[in-house]
């Protein structure tokens, strides 16, 4: 391996200690009639990201260390659940509008990763007057992944029958830790991120299948918000890589042709879904470009 591949890499020592931030940073507030693991630092307009399983929360480490230098940055730990009692697509979009009402914020920006920018992209045309703009990294408005339908079949049986007793959790986090790393076999490209860093973090998540069932399923099976995508009015930025196998870039690329405000559409190099994370020095710019840039907010809910 060359000097400059070997420089690209992110080492376990600057991982783990982007990890160690993120953790250090957890406080609970009140949220409803429960508690919740809340992120909350800097001062300034407020900006929400929304978050991926537990445990990912690494995917936003670099940009809550450099964001909240100028704003206020706020992450949630999501309630995970291994049992029947599963947590709908429409569950997360209440949960994060009960955290904005506990927390007395009537608008923000918001930003999210791949399956948590489903979420966002359903609570937008839930509470359109919450929403200052919206900032949505690898996600399309579908998920229909390679191969379509095999793959849709799969989690149908899986959401219907009691897999969850049978299947060993190391397949199933080998399984999805290959898409996360699946990459087109003409991009030579070296990943930043380097597998075993991932798998790290994945093997933290207890009873695996169960949470894959029960809190995963639940809201990437349902996702479809192609035939309502144009009605988001509010500013929007799309980043995506080039050949992500979970979010193929066609489809972030039609999104944002779709969004009438939709100020601009970016696409990374790189090899690894979590380009966010290892390819921080690219995307941060531009997010900070784009909360930056000066524009209309959508009028709070009982205003004309």
């Amino acid at each position: 391996m060359s000097a400059h591949v070997a420089d690209t890499w992110i080492s376990d020592a600057v991982f783990h200690a982007d990890v160690a931030y993120i953790e250090s940073l957890w406080q609970r507030i009140p949220v409803g009639d429960t508690e919740m693991p809340l992120i909350d630092i800097g001062q300034g307009e407020p900006l929400v990201m929304v978050p991926i399983l537990e445990h990912l929360e690494f995917v936003y480490a670099r940009q809550v260390r450099a964001l909240s230098q100028h704003r206020r940055v706020l992450m949630y730990r999501r309630r995970e659940t291994r049992s029947a009692h599963s947590i709908s697509l429409m569950g997360r979009v209440e949960e994060l509008h009960l955290l904005l009402d506990a927390l007395q914020l009537e608008q923000a920006d918001l930003l999210a990763h791949g399956d948590a920018a489903m979420v966002l992209l359903e609570f937008a045309a839930r509470y359109p007057q919450r929403c200052r703009s919206l900032t949505i990294i690898a996600q399309g408005a579908d998920y229909q992944i390679a191969p379509h339908p095999f793959i849709w079949l799969l989690h149908e049986l899986y959401t219907r029958l009691p897999v969850e007793y049978m299947l060993p959790a190391s397949f199933l986090r080998r399984t999805v830790i290959n898409y996360i790393t699946a990459h087109a076999e003409d991009n030579h490209t070296q990943p930043a991120l380097p597998r075993h860093l991932i798998e790290e973090q994945f093997a933290k998540i207890e009873r695996w299948p169960f949470v894959y069932k029960y809190s995963v399923l639940p809201v990437i099976h349902y996702f479809d918000m192609r035939r309502r995508i144009d009605a988001l009015k509010m500013p929007a930025l799309i980043i995506n890589r080039s050949d992500d196998a979970l979010s193929p870039e066609h489809k972030t690329r039609w999104m944002a042709q779709q969004l009438t405000a939709c100020d601009a559409y970016h696409v990374v190099p790189g090899r690894e879904r979590f380009f966010m994370y290892s390819q921080a020095e690219i995307v941060t710019p531009l997010i900070e470009t784009f909360l930056r840039s000066e524009r209309p907010r959508p009028e709070p809910a009982g205003q004309t």
